[in-house]
């Protein structure tokens, strides 16, 4: 008999990595679906996804902000979709409250009066309220923000600012809280809106486009890629004095067009892409923080196919969230993702699917997403556009996954898996788990363990001819419905007499 190791895996906290041979011993490949930070030692799963629409083909909702309604003095969810049939901009709101109509527990919007552009094609990126005003912005006719008043009170007022001339790129705004000011790019300029009243607050160089602003600290941070697509983005960072020419800090990204750029735990926090163009042959989507010093890759996760990431964001339990599809080991992994800091460690989470186990149709463009405290909105397009919601009900019928490989004794030698043994919090009724593993190269998964039985803690396999012998690696996956919180993986393996230079 040769020599055993037990490995247990009670600790998920170190997220998604690229290489999946990587030394941290609670990083892994996947993670889907799961609540990674609200414990340490157990993954909790979401609940599964609803509709979030009763109208998604004709509304089209692609962007959401907070509200005050003000008749009432309530906050809102105010939505950005088109008027049905049409390009232009209409707004629809629902309450953020449970138990009635247009609420957080259904899936119909209510419609303001005056919620209609008048005309001019609506873009979607800009969709901000803006409380010292009172009015909620957006942009039409890549030319002309727009301002509409949440109640409705007031008619819509389609060209509030004139750009000028016509844009080909704008961001979404922050209110900054140092001054009160809204800000947002177009092109190379950050745009103030002051109270109501705009300006160009500063011009970048022509061959930057913004892409992503965010507060850091006193400053404005703003993320620029360059129109080439092939040279190294930039982040800016600007007192928001008009009146210098100067910048505080011109802090090169590297390589890769920047997409999202906020702050978490103090650093700077950038999210770029290097791909999705016939003169890159595979998608890689960056992870990078700034120390003050240096930018510092935390992350580069490589995809097959085409990665699709939208500008939207949204700092939610002190981690960035993003939307993001990417192929991983030949599966499409799509929906809201986070980054964000665990014991002085970046990592990585995909989040939650849009649509719970159906993997969007291929050629599927993902849209923008909204977090209203645990409900979670996702829009995307494949044929049609639809929208989906957290379910406010108890319900966990899509999968949560976690996926991580083992080459316990190095990936050259062979070993017998021994036992394998699954442990979790008390099975609800409904609740199930099951493990599956595949080896070396094999692409297909086999269920070792599957648990059903209410108020179960564990399951257990060892020994047997069922367990697979000779491997030289082994993947893991465990799966969680019905609600059932997974504790620990554990893992006994044996090494073979029968190893070269052994």
């Amino acid at each position: 008999m040769g020599k055993t190791k037990e490995t247990i895996i009670n600790n998920f906290n170190d997220g998604i990595v690229n290489d999946p041979r990587d030394k941290r011993e609670f990083s892994c490949r996947v993670i889907s679906n799961f609540d990674t930070i609200t414990d340490l030692y157990r993954i909790i799963p979401y609940r599964d996804s609803v509709s979030g629409d009763n109208a998604p083909t004709t509304s089209q909702k692609q962007n959401f902000t907070l509200g005050l309604w003000t008749v009432t003095g309530n906050w809102r969810v105010f939505s950005l979709g088109v008027k049905s049939g049409d390009t232009v901009a209409e707004v629809l709101m629902k309450d953020i409250t449970t138990g009635s109509s247009n609420d957080l527990d259904d899936n119909t919007w209510a419609s303001p009066a005056n919620n209609q552009s008048p005309s001019g094609a609506t873009d979607f990126n800009l969709f901000i309220y803006y409380k010292k005003t009172g009015k909620i912005y957006g942009s039409r006719s890549s030319r002309y923000v727009w301002e509409f008043t949440p109640d409705g009170s007031t008619a819509w007022s389609n060209s509030k600012y004139d750009y000028g001339s016509t844009f080909s790129n704008i961001t979404q705004g922050i209110i900054h809280s140092k001054d009160d000011i809204m800000y947002f790019g177009i092109d190379n300029k950050i745009i103030k809106n002051n109270n109501g009243t705009f300006s160009v607050g500063l011009t970048l160089p022509t061959h930057f486009k913004v892409t992503s602003i965010c507060e850091y600290g006193n400053l404005l941070a703003i993320a620029c890629s360059h129109l080439s697509g092939l040279k190294n983005s930039v982040v800016y960072l600007w007192d928001r004095d008009s009146s210098l020419v100067s910048l505080s800090e011109s802090i090169d990204w590297g390589e890769g067009e920047i997409k999202i750029l906020d702050v978490i735990g103090g650093r700077l926090v950038g999210i770029s892409q290097l791909g999705n163009t016939t003169y890159y042959l595979d998608d890689r989507v960056i992870f990078s923080y700034w120390d003050g010093s240096n930018v510092k890759i935390i992350e580069t996760l490589v995809g097959s196919i085409n990665a699709n990431i939208p500008l939207q964001k949204q700092i939610y339990r002190k981690r960035l969230n993003f939307m993001l599809s990417i192929d991983i080991d030949g599966v499409t992994r799509e929906g809201v993702w986070s980054i964000g800091i665990n014991k002085d460690r970046f990592n990585i989470v995909h989040e939650r699917t849009p649509n719970n186990d159906t993997s969007l149709a291929g050629g599927a463009t993902l849209k923008s997403f909204f977090y209203v405290g645990d409900f979670l909105f996702q829009s995307y397009q494949e044929t049609n556009f639809n929208l989906t919601k957290t379910n406010h009900q108890n319900s966990y019928t899509a999968k949560s996954i976690y996926e991580k490989k083992f080459n316990t004794f190095g990936s050259g030698f062979k070993k017998n898996l021994m036992g394998a043994e699954l442990t979790f919090e008390p099975l609800p009724t409904d609740g199930q788990v099951v493990l599956r593993y595949k080896t070396d190269a094999n692409s297909s998964w086999t269920t070792i363990i599957t648990e059903g039985t209410d108020n179960a803690i564990s399951k257990a396999v060892s020994g047997g001819a069922s367990l697979p012998k000779a491997y030289k690696e082994i993947d893991f996956r465990i799966e969680s419905t019905g609600g059932a919180i997974i504790t620990s993986l554990r893992l006994k393996e044996e090494l073979r007499d029968d190893n070269p230079f052994t």
